[in-house]
């Protein structure tokens, strides 16, 4: 009896230690009865978790990279050389207090926010353009627009490195520091866009930064007389006119070569056409753990290789949604100015123009990309590995078929391709060369491990052709422009109360209607 007792002590024990180790590894709290993610755990994007079941190696992508065109004078194996290793860098003592201080809306609380956005927004009672997240916060970091514009709506902070370990430069930008003026036989590139484009803060370099290194390593072999720096203006969630906004204030006084526009998420919601009306969203889209698995980190485990082992990873059930797309408006040659262009494509070609003519003005050039989103029909997903993924495409854009965001994703596409047709625009096509591959991607529009690389060398061999043509014309290099002495959107930091804030929105809006009486009057 006795030793039955003991065994199943020792067994109970056994289960204990094996349940916290699990615990443990899997980054669960060991004091919690039910499973709950513990606090390191918990501040960690759930994409960054799946990284390693991801591709991370340089040669895990070369089958790819031994399939895709190159522009003359590159060699692949250059895709194989590893970047400078970058030393882990401690964030900044403020920022990192801040950011405990205001979790779970961490980065934001860092960032340095346009006074006139947060100005209009900060005393509305229904915000419907992100202005809610100031709500969060008893101070915040602001500017003054150049403008006076409410775009763009936030910027980093210059010289810093942030918790999420984003690094900035003097000017805010991710990557190394730049000169204000253009030293003579060089050659400046800025990227402008959003999340695709800053990329992953914890990443160790952006793919403009990768591309830096790539088109110096060409020029140093085809024309060892000019030097390649680019500008990587990118930030994430910001829209069309955040991103002409910043062209304007913060780009053209370093007097770029050439800005080359990729975003196409932030503004996409695929609604557009539907008379009928919409199901309620779902809420999850793969089985939920049992009661047992809710509790224990192994019985989780053995869950989730048993749902791997049967679960096909195929689109979740969706209802049939009927599109009356306008007969008059071709998909394959779209008229750029019909005035039911779907997924704010006006608003989008209208800052594309404001993006183009400042160039003009200045001398510089724009260059368009088709943007990437890993969906399609039939696409099938590894339930585990790519469950992010499959949460993106399933419940955020539920209840669209991949065959409908698909639909409206490449008439985005198209009428990028038209826009640069049209106006003489340097088109690359990243979305028709890119690999479909789920393990490039953390959800359906973001890059990740090898999947950064490999973006930035499809877009390098197309700037190399670029570069050819317009070095090859004369055109390249240019003589700088400017000559300032320190740059006229940015200035010192600013921490302002949210109530100093708040104040000028109430005076601002008395104003108003104070304006709005006389004028009243007037006509009366």
């Amino acid at each position: 009896m006795t030793r039955w007792i003991v065994f199943v002590l020792a067994t109970c024990m056994a289960l204990v230690v094996a349940e916290g180790a699990t615990r443990a590894v899997d980054g669960y709290r060991l004091t919690a009865l039910r499973l709950a993610a513990s606090e390191p755990w918990a501040r960690r994007d759930r994409a960054r978790h799946l990284e390693s079941r991801k591709w991370q190696s340089l040669e895990d992508a070369w089958p790819y990279v031994q399939q895709l065109p190159t522009a003359a004078g590159v060699e692949r194996e250059w895709f194989l050389a590893p970047a400078p290793e970058r030393p882990p860098v401690k964030p900044e003592p403020d920022l990192q207090a801040r950011a405990d201080r205001y979790r779970p809306v961490d980065l934001p609380a860092n960032y340095e926010w346009n006074w006139k956005f947060a100005v209009n927004t900060a005393c509305l009672k229904e915000h419907h353009d992100g202005g809610e997240i100031l709500d969060n916060f008893e101070d915040v970091f602001v500017f003054d627009p150049l403008d006076g514009s409410p775009f763009p709506r936030f910027r980093f902070l210059r010289g810093v490195t942030y918790p999420s370990a984003l690094r900035t430069n003097a000017f805010g930008w991710r990557g190394p520091d730049i000169a204000l003026n253009k030293r003579p036989g060089s050659i400046r590139i800025a990227f402008i866009g959003a999340s695709t484009t800053v990329g992953p803060h914890h990443e160790p370099y952006s793919y403009p930064e990768l591309i830096q290194f790539l088109l110096n390593r060409w020029g140093q072999l085809r024309h060892p007389q000019l030097t390649f720096e680019v500008i990587n203006a990118g930030r994430e969630g910001v829209n069309s006119s955040s991103i002409q906004a910043i062209v304007r204030q913060e780009v053209l006084p370093v007097d770029p070569d050439l800005v080359v526009y990729y975003e196409g998420s932030n503004q996409y919601w695929p609604a557009d056409f539907i008379r009928a009306r919409l199901p309620a969203r779902s809420q999850t889209s793969a089985p939920q753990p049992s009661a047992f698995g809710q509790y224990s980190a192994i019985a989780r485990r053995m869950e989730t290789v048993l749902r791997r082992a049967v679960a096909l990873g195929v689109e979740a059930p969706k209802p049939a949604i009927s599109v009356e797309w306008p007969k008059d408006l071709d998909e394959r040659d779209p008229n750029l100015s019909h005035p039911q262009l779907p997924i704010n494509l006006p608003q989008i070609l209208a800052d594309l123009e404001t993006i183009r003519h400042s160039l003009d003005d200045e001398g510089a050039r724009l260059a368009l990309t088709s943007f990437v989103w890993l969906v399609h029909p039939g696409l099938i997903l590894d339930p585990v590995r790519d469950a992010y993924l499959f949460d993106y495409l399933n419940v955020k854009y539920w209840p669209y078929s991949y065959a409908h965001m698909r639909r409206y994703i490449d008439f985005q596409n198209q009428v990028f391709r038209k826009y640069a047709a049209t106006h003489g625009v340097d088109f690359i096509d990243l979305a028709g060369e890119y690999p479909p591959d789920p393990r490039l991607f953390s959800d359906g529009v973001h890059m990740m491990g090898v999947g950064i690389p490999l973006q930035a060398w499809i877009v390098f061999n197309h700037l190399v052709s670029t570069m050819e043509r317009r070095l090859g014309s004369g055109e390249w290099p240019r003589a700088p422009r400017h000559e300032l002495s320190a740059h006229p959107a940015f200035g010192a930091r600013r921490l302002v109360s949210m109530e100093t804030i708040r104040a000028a929105c109430r005076a601002d809006a008395r104003t108003t209607r104070a304006a709005s009486d006389g004028k009243s009057s007037a006509e009366r």
